[in-house]
């Protein structure tokens, strides 16, 4: 998708419209007006592929969605040499880390032009534009909000909430963070109006019925509603659904897609300089031992053997030529995440039967025997589970260890403490934003 600008926010730079003869009459605008922007259904749908281009912001798919996450645990090491990622590779990340503030600002960027679609959609007068196909253009903006915002608070906890369009300066820019709760709450209402609203049933690259419904299973597992999990996720899956019969990263319920003419550069960073990559991150030692011989995703997940490194390959498009080009998605979502969320809030609430089923789909497609959960065993197994299915998939393994209180237990041999359980704030927000105060975490 081309990248398309709705807005020029005054946070980030202000401009004119004029032609070259008149530039001694500029005037500094603070936004384009909004009645140019989006004013029929053609405008609109672009707009909202506006909102689908900002979430491939280059600094957003592998710095924020991956790889500064995968840095904070025993999944990946900083393989690279930019000071602000090995911060995150050491565990002693500053609320100066430029790396981290461009991440956070990204998935904002993302927010203000999911939040002007909400906003406009509704006021377009164009008689072809059904109500229906309105709401879904809302409802899509709607579930890409919540997506961002889940992401920032399970890395960040409280952050501002904004719900209404960035258009000008000054005092609307000062907004106090919301607590994690709250935040919670308007996720919840965007993707249940999402998934009342969305036309498409699934679809991979675009927001579903199917993927709203999936990240509400998340949601609610992350909130330990264990009875709201289970109900989401098998309402996501269905009465029959077979894991077996989907193969190992086949089983997409929404992800990031690229096309050759908009690609990233995955490979690039995941990949060894053997094959022309940069690698700028690399599997952990713990990673790589904790597959169980037999296990099929080991070959789909890790090369331990081809080049003079061990790599990654969730992101295969190797060579330094497709750097920038290459079409390796984001996984967001997985059917396999589905049923192990149903194996966690099952056990959760006592039927370690099911939660046994469940978890062992997983490990059949994986071609590894059966096991069986009780209540001494399950929390570790399925963390166990999600680590080698999850693997450079995205911030899973940080956010599991965090919400099942493992974070110290697993991650203090490589320096993790009590003040590591948020990062900090970007230093640059909080100078900026005079409501806003620094979290409570280490180097704050």
């Amino acid at each position: 998708m081309k990248k398309i600008i709705l807005y020029i926010v005054a946070v980030l730079f202000v401009g004119g419209l004029t032609s070259c003869a008149d530039l001694e009459d500029v005037q500094p605008l603070n936004s384009i007006p909004a009645d140019q922007a989006i004013n029929n259904q053609a405008s609109a749908e672009a707009a909202l592929n506006g909102v689908y281009s900002a979430m491939q912001d280059a600094d957003l798919f592998f710095d924020g969605y991956l790889a500064l996450a995968q840095f904070f645990t025993d999944e990946a090491n900083a393989t690279g040499t930019f000071p602000t990622r090995l911060e995150f590779g050491n565990l002693n990340v500053f609320p100066s880390n430029t790396t981290m503030a461009v991440s956070f600002t990204e998935l904002y960027i993302v927010i203000n032009n999911a939040n002007n679609v909400i906003e406009l959609v509704p006021l377009v007068e164009d008689a072809n534009f059904t109500q229906e196909e309105r709401n879904s253009v809302v409802a899509e903006a709607k579930f890409i909000r919540a997506h961002s915002y889940l992401h920032l608070t399970s890395l960040w906890k409280d952050v501002p909430l904004i719900l209404s369009p960035t258009r000008d300066v000054g005092e609307a820019l000062n907004v106090a963070a919301s607590s994690q709760d709250a935040i919670y709450a308007q996720i919840s209402s965007d993707l249940t109006e999402a998934a009342a609203n969305l036309t498409a049933e699934t679809s991979i690259s675009r927001a579903s019925k199917q993927s709203a419904n999936a990240l509400l299973a998340r949601l609610a597992l992350y909130q330990g509603n264990w009875a709201e999990a289970k109900a989401k996720a098998a309402e996501v899956l269905g009465a029959d659904f077979d894991l077996s019969a989907v193969p190992f990263l086949e089983d997409q319920i929404f992800s990031l897609n690229f096309t050759s003419t908009d690609g990233n550069n995955l490979a690039f960073y995941y990949g060894p300089s053997d094959f022309g990559g940069r690698y700028s991150i690399g599997p952990t030692a713990t990673l790589i031992n904790s597959f169980e011989e037999g296990d099929a995703r080991f070959a789909a997940t890790l090369d331990t053997s081809s080049a003079s490194v061990p790599f990654g390959l969730k992101y295969p498009s190797f060579a330094a030529a497709n750097a920038g080009t290459a079409t390796d998605p984001v996984y967001f979502i997985r059917h396999a995440e589905m049923v192990l969320i149903s194996a966690e809030a099952e056990a959760e609430m006592g039927n370690f039967e099911g939660a046994s089923a469940c978890i062992n789909q997983v490990r059949t497609r994986a071609g590894l025997a059966p096991i069986t959960l009780d209540a001494n065993n399950f929390v570790d197994a399925i963390l166990q589970e999600r680590f080698v299915e999850f693997a450079f998939e995205g911030s899973q393994r940080l956010v599991d260890l965090r919400r099942k209180g493992k974070a110290e237990a697993v991650l203090g041999g490589i320096g993790y403490d009590a003040c590591d359980a948020v990062w900090p704030l970007p230093q640059r927000d909080v100078d900026r934003n005079l409501s806003l105060s620094q979290n409570n975490c280490c180097n704050c």
